[in-house]
């Protein structure tokens, strides 16, 4: 790798990290720390502003905006799907940052390789290895360890979480077969642009029955603070996304599976450093903590340097032909 190459991704990992970071903390403490409860009003002006921060690239530049009616036309159910869950899901663990701490919502989505798999098992027929069974099953322990004692104390968040990664598993099945479908192959920039707005319209709904008094009570008492969260949120989530978008096409799939765990543990520092989070929590869900983020790191290694079967070889009655032609009786 040549040094440029290797100082722009030291600069994405970096990026990565400091922006997923930031955009939790900052979610966790707005909603849950300073009292603005308003994460259903939060997660659709995430969903419209990252639409329109990247409707000038959408539309000035020629190889998306060519392509709008035919990924539109042959591909609208799918991401209607994938916009649907994907709001929601970002909801719900938005709401559930609002009654637990963030170190625990890491440990239970840390649990979405046994989702995903369960998932791709019955819909896909992809049986798992009998080293990712073990990392499944230990992930599954370890989960059931942190989050037995936290039950009492925040059910709802749990349940929340809960449901925020099982639609973020299922969204994750659906958006590969989205992202090369009968348009052609979709980017991420075409995935966030196509389905905020159709995420904006499934929340607002909610967010205006559950949470309009609530939002307008924060907007007369704390307006400087409430404006400029949902700014601020709103920014970092967008460029998040880009930095994403960019490091799964710069590091190889190793990598960006050791980021991800890397950035839990990021998130398990500066939450304690930060927040004071941590400080009430027992021996067994320190165990199951660490039992899953290890399983869940060996699991991504094992997904990511599987060797893949090669293809199958046609057999040679298969390519010859059955009948020879009178040129080759000839020639034999």
């Amino acid at each position: 790798m040549k040094s440029a190459d290797l100082c722009f991704a030291v600069i994405i990992i970096f990026l990565y990290l400091f922006l997923n970071s930031a955009l939790n903390l900052l979610n966790r403490w707005a909603l849950g720390l300073y009292g603005l409860k308003f994460p259903l009003f939060m997660t659709s002006a995430h969903m419209i502003f990252g639409s329109c921060a990247l409707s000038p690239l959408m539309l000035l530049r020629e190889s998306y905006s060519s392509r709008h009616a035919l990924v539109l036309q042959n591909d609208w159910k799918g991401l209607t799907i994938v916009a649907a869950f994907n709001g929601f899901q970002i909801a719900c663990n938005n709401a559930s940052l609002t009654v637990m701490e963030l170190s625990m919502n890491q440990v239970i989505r840390a649990s979405i390789p046994v989702l995903v798999a369960l998932i791709a098992i019955c819909v896909e027929a992809k049986v798992p290895t009998k080293g990712e069974v073990v990392c499944l099953f230990v992930i599954s322990i370890g989960v059931m360890l942190a989050v037995w004692e936290e039950s009492r104390n925040a059910l709802l968040g749990i349940i929340l979480t809960l449901a925020s990664t099982i639609m973020q598993s299922i969204q994750m099945s659906v958006s590969g077969s989205v992202m090369s479908g009968r348009s052609g192959k979709l980017d991420s920039f075409q995935m966030t642009f196509y389905t905020g707005p159709v995420a904006f319209v499934s929340l607002l709904p909610f967010a205006m029955v559950t949470e309009f008094n609530v939002f307008a009570e924060c907007l007369v008492t704390r307006p400087i603070a409430s404006m400029g969260f949902l700014l601020a949120s709103c920014c970092i989530a967008v460029v998040y996304n880009v930095v994403l978008f960019q490091s799964v096409r710069t590091l190889s799939s190793v990598g960006t599976a050791i980021l991800g765990n890397v950035k839990i543990v990021c998130l398990l520092f500066l939450s304690s450093l930060l927040l004071n989070e941590l400080k009430a929590w027992s021996a067994n869900q320190f165990l199951g903590c660490l039992l899953t983020f290890v399983s869940a790191g060996a699991y991504s290694y094992l997904k990511a340097t599987a060797v893949k079967p090669p293809p199958p070889v046609q057999p040679v009655a298969e390519r010859e032909p059955l009948v020879q032609s009178p040129s080759n009786r000839q020639a034999n």
